[in-house]
């Protein structure tokens, strides 16, 4: 590894987390389209940009079975997530019969499109599972919202439409206790 570059793209993370979660002021939100395709992720609470309405009992009948409203959301289409720009990590856990590929855009850019400022995020899954990440959580750890799995998006079976991930930059091997904190099936994201 190139210590230098690590070193740099740290600093630039937590700069960036630290920018979007405890200075809010300071960053412009980027201007966001309307989703053409499948909204895969929705991005809700304080936040400072809107691509859809509010919560509407009738139409949003998922997130009213997850006792999830808000005021002004972004909705995300694999296009748009994709268009935040695509990075790939290779991730070895425990347990795994080899070492996945994920690909994605980072959570922290995902986070500023939406122009996030909060202090915790939530991300929740389909089946209910919900992970609270701090902003130490979020400047720990390189989070990606992973797309795609060694090449190809994942199915539902797959742990579709989104997997949260983090790389490790101390180096140290990811274990189960850290795949806990993945939720897998992911689409919304809540900021506080």
């Amino acid at each position: 590894m190139n210590l230098e570059r690590d070193i740099a793209v740290m600093l630039h993370r937590w700069l960036l987390v630290a920018a979007l979660i405890l200075w809010p002021t300071l960053g412009q939100t980027q201007e966001l389209g309307t989703p053409n395709g499948q909204v895969v992720l929705t991005v809700a609470g304080a936040i400072d940009a809107t691509n859809r309405g509010p919560y509407d009992e009738s139409e949003d009948v998922f997130f009213k079975y997850h006792e999830r409203q808000f005021d002004k959301a972004v909705a995300f289409d694999l296009a748009m997530l994709e268009g935040l720009g695509v990075h790939e990590i290779t991730i070895a856990c425990d347990g795994w019969p080899a070492p996945i590929r994920f690909a994605g855009p980072w959570l922290e850019d995902v986070l500023a499109a939406a122009g996030a400022h909060g202090k915790t995020i939530t991300v929740l899954a389909l089946d209910g599972y919900a992970s609270e990440l701090s902003t130490e959580d979020l400047a720990a750890y390189d989070w990606m919202v992973a797309v795609k799995r060694d090449g190809h998006y994942m199915d539902i079976g797959q742990r579709s439409p989104l997997w949260l991930v983090y790389a490790r930059r101390d180096g140290a091997a990811i274990t189960a206790d850290d795949e806990l904190r993945w939720p897998w099936a992911a689409f919304m994201i809540e900021v506080r």
